[in-house]
């Protein structure tokens, strides 16, 4: 048979890095195999559920470059693609019916409160809590009278007696076992006529001829009540793979302080796209030649699943940021230019766009994009070529005299008031030779005082070329200031 995945979010917040991951792994999977990849929308709280979330969602798999055969966004053979949808078509209805006729399944009509008090007298006694099956007691005629009379009910699973031990056989972790007596008659239909999640997702599953189900290590409690529906149904389960889960570099779950955010946030950050999916699909998952740095194509060549880890994956902000650095550096002027437009502030915009034409606009990218570790960085190394220089000045505001060679400063100065027409690198590493030979100083102790005095920075990129951009009035400006 076809290999068949699926993605599927709910849509009741925006995409988060967790469910990232979890797509990202099944598009590898599905690339690998040469199969099918279904995005499902499971919107089954239909309280919780946005039309603005689904929204985010597909434009957050859109912008990571993470293409599906099937969805309700490009359609397919196998739809509703929404399961708000396929409830209004009675797909789970008709499933639950045919439960019922076989005694595979039963109403329940315990309240709320009466199943709180069944859990705090199984708490009180220190055991785990298993419905009571109370309902099941009652006789075909109860059951009837119950139902004429209007009483609210639920639709549970019977366990099937004297089931034993439920194993799966996870393509990560190997065999799993869970107790069936355990597990309890689950809810697969509630008072309001839709499904549970564990419920919904086997039927679903099967009528979409799901082969392999990959998802995050937090459904291996649901994996048992999936494998005895499967088992209802007379169908065959799905191959599992439970990935194992994002922490934090504390080792505690992921959360807001390590950097868990939603994709957009991220790509509103300035992180790229290409970035983003390379440094996700080393959480819980490395190559066998330790590369860190995989396009997409290279990542779908050499993905094994059985490579990934059982073991929680650490999430680290540093390693993101440094992987996006990488992905900056090859990029064109031209393609930098057209990324880091949205990311200038109003006021870098406006100088950078009117004092210099496009072609010494690239010229500066490709002169700064070494030291962009995000997009936005491109505010602070343009700032060199903008009037920000004061705000950098300040730092030097109390230095002892001394300090600084100010002769070195003195002698460029000179040497910049001579100059009547445009100013080339070639000059300028010309004239700092000079001044090295005449001061018989080092060139750190040369090179930085005069950059200090240009740019008002100790560091930055290669400096002539930086000052001969600056061009001599700006340069007699800046060190007159100094």
């Amino acid at each position: 048979m076809m290999t068949r995945v699926r993605f599927a979010p709910s849509p009741t917040g925006n995409l988060h890095i967790g469910s990232v991951r979890t797509a990202l792994f099944n598009w590898v999977f599905a690339k690998k195999s040469k199969g099918t990849l279904v995005l499902r929308i499971e919107d089954t709280d239909l309280e919780r559920s946005k039309p603005e979330f689904e929204a985010n969602i597909l434009e957050g798999l859109h912008w990571l470059g993470l293409d599906f055969d099937e969805g309700p966004h490009v359609g397919g053979n196998y739809g509703p693609y929404r399961q708000s949808e396929r409830i209004g078509l009675g797909v789970y209805q008709r499933v639950a019916d045919e439960f019922l006729a076989k005694k595979l399944a039963y109403y329940a009509f315990e309240t709320s409160e009466e199943l709180d008090k069944e859990r705090l007298d199984a708490e009180a006694k220190s055991l785990p809590y298993v419905y009571s099956r109370n309902s099941l007691k009652l006789t075909e005629a109860e059951v009837s009278e119950k139902l004429a009379s209007g009483m609210p009910y639920v639709i549970r699973f019977r366990i099937p007696d004297g089931r034993g031990a439920v194993v799966t056989n996870d393509l990560i972790r190997g065999p799993v076992s869970f107790e069936a007596d355990l597990l309890g008659d689950f809810v697969i239909l509630k008072s309001d006529g839709t499904p549970t999640y564990n419920f919904a997702v086997v039927v679903d599953d099967i009528a979409m001829e799901i082969t392999h189900v990959i998802r995050g290590e937090d459904h291996i409690s649901n994996t048992p009540r999936q494998e005895l529906l499967y088992e209802a149904i007379g169908a065959k389960a799905p191959e599992f793979a439970h990935l194992p889960i994002i922490l934090g570099p504390d080792r505690s779950k992921l959360s807001k302080r390590h950097g868990a955010q939603s994709v957009s946030e991220y790509r509103d950050q300035g992180y790229l796209p290409d970035a983003l999916v390379n440094y996700l699909s080393l959480l819980g998952w490395s190559p066998k030649d330790t590369r860190e740095l995989l396009s997409k194509d290279e990542l779908v060549a050499i993905f094994e699943i059985h490579q990934i880890s059982k073991s929680g994956a650490i999430f680290d902000i540093e390693k993101l940021n440094w992987m996006n650095a990488h992905y900056i550096r090859p990029l064109s002027p031209f393609v930098l230019l057209d990324l880091v437009r949205p990311f200038l502030n109003d006021k870098q915009k406006a100088v950078f766009e009117s004092k210099y034409t496009q072609e010494t606009q690239l010229t500066i990218l490709e002169l700064v994009k070494d030291s962009l570790t995000v997009l936005p960085d491109i505010n602070r190394e343009v700032s060199i070529f903008t009037d920000s220089y004061d705000e950098y000045l300040e730092q030097y505001n109390g230095l002892e005299p001394g300090h600084l060679p100010m002769e070195v400063i003195r002698k460029f100065r000179d040497w910049v008031t001579q100059i009547s027409a445009e100013i080339y690198e070639i000059d300028i590493d010309a004239v700092i030779d000079e001044i090295l030979v005449e001061t018989k100083l080092g060139k750190g102790k040369v090179m930085r005082p005069i950059r200090m005095a240009c740019t008002g920075r100790a560091s930055g990129p290669l400096l002539s070329r930086v000052l001969s951009l600056l061009g001599r009035d700006c340069l007699l400006e800046r060190l007159k200031r100094f």
